[in-house]
């Protein structure tokens, strides 16, 4: 009977204690909803003013999207465009620091090869001044000529058919050299011809060029190696041009979209970036990692499928290109050698040539007749003809030559020591680009990942932060890149028309596919071992050459439970969000997780209990209620 009293008297208690409740919320919501209103959408409404967009309380959502009360459907729309600008400049800022790279290697690279080609043509000039001093003046001209196309050659338009051009008129210009220098050697070779020959006995002479080889097969092997080598350089900078413009024009398509081709991503963006803003949360609020990664996979897919594959192989090439060009015994691609040995192979084609000096002499007789000379008095002699001076924060070797005897007089061309200084090869800025470039394998795949990986833009913990729908944690299955899992995302469905690519897409990627297979052509499948062994061992650090980074064994796990197991991480659900139902963890001790709760009375002392319990909550709810 008594237990029953206390009963009565403690439901009395709570139905008083709640209707009292009830009624102070109800007055109390009714006054903060207008109040709460105004200072949700105050703190936004600097952060939308500077975007040129008007915020101001709604009575109910109007927008169709974030349902907010501080965006209208208008201001929606002036933010679904926005946030499409704010997702390109985002791509631009990503891939502003590859770009940035490519293009510096590829300065660094064609400095180098012009400022050595002015060295080399320096010295040969000195060599002609020094040793052939005959020879000096009248060979300016031809020298000039020579220097000049290599110069051109890491200057042309890097199209395939400026490459091909360009190599041709390196071969020409060799060629043209040799011929034009034969009569300077031809006069130099008789020695006691005070006077030049005359233009139509020159003219003679250069028509012999092919009929007595006077040089021998230097003048071949120089214009193969020298063409050779250089547009492997040029390949190369063409390269790096491919690069950047995939890299730029990538990031411009998405801002030409205009929304007219992925309707439901820009959509999806909106909701991820500026809904938390017109529902009044603050403007500090970032969206979940899990919930970034499944909504910018669904926006990049068309750039993923078309480019991350060619891409790697992009990348593959330039590593076993310039592998092969730091090989300094390898003259088919190392240009810096090559051109640094133009004046030894000048000089030893000279010295071959006076070695057959009999031999020419009579042949050409035999096809010109005896020589005749120009009306002018004496040949012009030149001391020096430098063109600028060489550098001097340089290496330097010294020329050691020994003409052999010419045909007559007997006498032996005197070379005085001779520095010949070249500026260094840029080999440590290839090996650090070596070691950046390789990180960019799986940009595309990763591309997602590297942008919500940025604690600036989403929250990198995926707690306490933007979901879709409130602040919380985002518990969505996060898919993998991979075009075929994206049908399975919850967030931005692959568009139809995937399957139609864009041309200019297609066209990036046939582009990356050329420079692959450029490189491969030009290197061929032998003679190659550092550039091989690098690749080896790249590969053997578990970096791909078209599906991205490796992943590891734990992968598995992951894609059992339904999480994806792409380029980026796998974010799996906490329970940090008290609006999910997930139990607290059960600790060892389960005795002292209750140990805070009172025990249950002793029967001994029912009424003691009775009249304490009346004398706390019964009196002091009267006088609550006297009070209403």
């Amino acid at each position: 009977m008594h237990s029953r009293c206390v009963f009565l008297v403690f439901a009395f208690v709570l139905v008083c204690f709640g209707t009292v409740s009830t009624r102070n919320v109800e007055k109390t919501r009714s006054k903060r909803n207008n109040k709460d209103l105004d200072q949700s959408c105050e703190k936004v409404k600097a952060f939308f003013e500077m975007r040129n967009v008007s915020v101001q309380p709604l009575d109910k959502p109007q927008g169709n999207l974030c349902k907010g009360q501080c965006c209208g459907a208008e201001a929606e729309t002036k933010l679904k465009a926005q946030g499409q600008k704010d997702f390109a400049a985002l791509l631009r800022h990503n891939s502003r620091t590859l770009q940035g790279l490519l293009n510096s290697t590829a300065t660094v690279i064609q400095s180098h090869v012009l400022e050595l080609a002015t060295q080399s043509e320096n010295i040969t000039l000195q060599l002609f001044a020094q040793v052939y001093q005959q020879m000096a003046v009248l060979s300016k001209d031809p020298i000039s000529d020579l220097y000049r196309d290599v110069r051109r050659s890491v200057q042309i338009n890097s199209s395939q058919d400026a490459l091909s051009t360009a190599s041709n008129v390196l071969k020409e210009s060799v060629s043209r050299f040799f011929v034009d220098l034969f009569p300077l050697v031809y006069h130099h070779i008789l020695s006691t011809l005070a006077r030049d020959f005359s233009y139509d006995y020159k003219v003679c002479v250069k028509m012999t060029f092919s009929e007595i080889q006077p040089f021998g097969d230097i003048p071949r092997q120089l214009a193969q190696s020298l063409s050779k080598s250089l547009e492997a350089t040029r390949l190369l900078l063409q390269a790096f041009d491919v690069g950047m413009e995939v890299l730029n024009t990538t990031d411009l398509l998405f801002s030409e979209d205009g929304g007219k081709r992925h309707a439901e991503c820009h959509n999806a963006l909106l909701k991820m970036t500026y809904c938390p803003k017109c529902q009044g949360l603050g403007v500090n609020t970032k969206p979940c990692s899990g919930y970034c990664l499944n909504v910018l996979r669904g926006c990049l897919t068309k750039y993923v499928t078309e480019l991350d594959a060619p891409w790697n192989s992009y990348v593959e090439a330039l590593e076993r290109l310039i592998s092969a060009i730091k090989q300094h015994n390898n003259e088919a691609v190392n240009a810096d050698m090559v051109i640094r040995t133009l004046d030894t192979k000048i000089s030893e084609a000279i010295m071959h040539a006076m070695e057959k000096g009999r031999d020419i002499d009579i042949r050409v007789k035999r096809s010109c007749g005896v020589a005749k000379l120009s009306e002018q008095n004496h040949l012009p002699v030149a001391k020096s003809l430098t063109t600028t001076p060489p550098t001097s924060d340089s290496s330097s070797s010294t020329v050691s030559s020994s003409p052999s005897s010419t045909y007559a007089g007997g006498s032996k061309p005197r070379m005085a020591a001779k520095v010949r200084i070249f500026s260094q090869p840029p080999n440590n800025h290839l090996t650090q680009f070596l070691g950046s470039i390789g990180k960019s394998r799986g940009f595309y795949g990763n591309l997602a990942e590297s942008l919500c990986k940025d604690d600036s833009f989403a929250e990198p913990k995926d707690q306490h932060c933007w979901n879709g729908e409130r602040i919380g944690e985002y518990s969505q299955t996060i898919v993998d890149v991979r075009l075929d899992m994206q049908k399975y995302n919850p967030e931005v469905k692959p568009s139809i028309d995937l399957q139609n690519i864009d041309p200019r897409i297609a066209n990036l990627a046939d582009k990356l596919r050329h420079v692959h297979q450029m490189v491969k052509s030009s290197l061929g499948v032998v003679g190659l071992p550092e550039a091989d062994n690098y690749m080896q061992s790249d590969s053997a650090d578990g970096s791909g050459s078209g599906e991205g980074p490796d992943m590891d064994d734990s992968d598995d796990e992951y894609s059992r439970t339904g999480s994806g197991s792409g380029g980026g991480p796998i974010i799996h659900p906490t329970n940090s969000d008290t609006d999910n139902s997930y139990p607290p963890s059960r600790t060892d001790n389960e005795d002292s997780y209750n140990s805070g709760y009172p025990s249950q009375p002793p029967s001994a002392g029912v009424a003691s209990y009775c009249n304490s319990l009346y004398s706390v909550l019964v009196v002091p709810t009267v006088l609550v209620l006297t009070r209403f």
